[in-house]
């Protein structure tokens, strides 16, 4: 029978419940104070039921009364348990504590590490998996008027196994995306690693599964440290070395991932290409204007501006062989922008579009936002710098 242990604390830290879940996983405990809060069933809790269906069979055979303990098989192979009680008190009756042995209990079933190249070749739709990979880019939810804290956090993530040029590993992508929904609760030390984006190697638990990507919700637990009570892992990340490879932009290529791509300049978006100046010291771009001299002013090194640098936003239609009957639009970063015009025609940043115009660009990692079939076939992308490419 499996139950569920919904755990009411005093304390208001997310951390502190998350260091109290950890001291308990395997081992032995008594619950007291705890009441039936709700009978639950596979189709009302999909997720609850893909993380028991993980943990199943047991790992010791089950005593079935009114049976002969030595029918090993028709022990091993009961189905998994089709419903599944929600235990909960409240703070100040229930509790949760580990017996006095403080061994890790026999029937604790610890997570094996996988592979992704494992995960993508025999994982199920729907399923759990828990695997070690690097996070290569992270991106939060655009077009969203939530607070960044309940927002969706798109990673894209890779190990040794995707990044291999071995012809079985032909089919497989070079990297995988992974969201994280807002329910799922994260730690200080890996929310503090998204918000300093950071390269970082992370450890994700009992993730779900999906349709060419994979999500972290609730029940998931990502860490940055090795879990303690885990199988070995088959795909260890301190295995990668040199720059990251990409899948090259295709018919495959799906919304909310990064490829590779190269391409000829056809066009030039003007209505949303401007530029604007920027301090030479700091890189501030919202620079004011002085009082008296009207000069341009830099707040954060409180001085004036005397020899502002250009920056400009410039997004360009390109003609890519890769998808040919498809219109690829790019938004590109600065350091593209400098090397397709070389030097602007003007102080200002203006330049002739002619002068851009079947010019090749690339390789350039992008950002896939948008992929539309209707009334013609469109995508749009954003390029992007690595974390990877950050760290070295």
């Amino acid at each position: 029978m499996f139950s569920e242990v919904q755990l009411q604390t005093t304390s208001s830290s997310t951390e502190d419940t998350i260091q109290h879940s950890w001291k308990l996983e395997g081992k032995s405990c008594t619950l007291t104070g705890m009441k039936i809060f709700q009978r639950i069933t596979r189709g009302r809790a999909l997720g609850l039921f893909s993380l028991i269906s993980s943990l199943w069979p047991p790992v010791m055979p089950l005593k079935i009364l009114g049976q002969s303990q030595d029918c090993e098989e028709m022990k091993t192979n009961l189905p998994p348990p089709s419903f599944c009680y929600v235990l909960t008190a409240p703070p100040d009756q229930g509790q949760v504590e580990v017996n006095e042995d403080d061994h890790i209990s026999s029937l604790y079933l610890p997570p094996a590490l996988r592979s992704l190249k494992d995960i993508l070749e025999t994982g199920s739709l729907g399923h759990r998996c828990s695997f070690q990979a690097r996070v290569i880019y992270q991106r939060l939810q655009l077009n969203s008027s939530l607070p960044p804290e309940q927002r969706e956090i798109w990673l894209v993530v890779m190990d040794a196994t995707l990044q291999t040029d071995d012809e079985n590993s032909s089919s497989l992508p070079k990297t995988v995306p992974v969201c994280v929904i807002p329910s799922c609760v994260l730690s200080a030390e890996v929310t503090e690693a998204f918000r300093d984006m950071v390269p970082c190697d992370l450890f994700f638990k009992d993730a779900l599964q999906e349709r060419g990507r994979i999500v972290c919700v609730e029940r998931t637990v990502l860490s940055l440290e090795k879990p303690l009570l885990c199988t070995a892992s088959s795909a260890d990340s301190s295995e990668l070395t040199g720059p990251v490879k990409l899948d090259e932009l295709d018919s495959t290529t799906q919304v909310n991932s990064i490829c590779s791509l190269r391409g000829t300049v056809v066009g030039v978006d003007e209505s949303t290409a401007f530029s604007w100046p920027v301090c030479n010291r700091c890189g501030n771009g919202q620079l004011g204007r002085s009082s008296g001299d009207g000069l341009l002013y830099c707040d954060k090194c409180s001085q004036v501006v005397t020899s502002p640098m250009r920056r400009m936003q410039l997004e360009v239609f390109l003609n890519c062989p890769s998808r040919p009957q498809c219109t690829v639009k790019v938004k590109l970063l600065q350091r593209s922008i400098s090397s397709l015009l070389k030097f602007p025609s003007s102080e200002d940043g203006s330049y002739e579009v002619k002068s851009v115009l079947g010019k090749e660009v690339g390789l350039l990692n992008c950002y896939v936002q948008s992929d539309t079939n209707h009334p013609t076939s469109c995508i749009g992308l954003e390029e992007i710098g690595l974390l990877q490419e950050r760290r070295n």
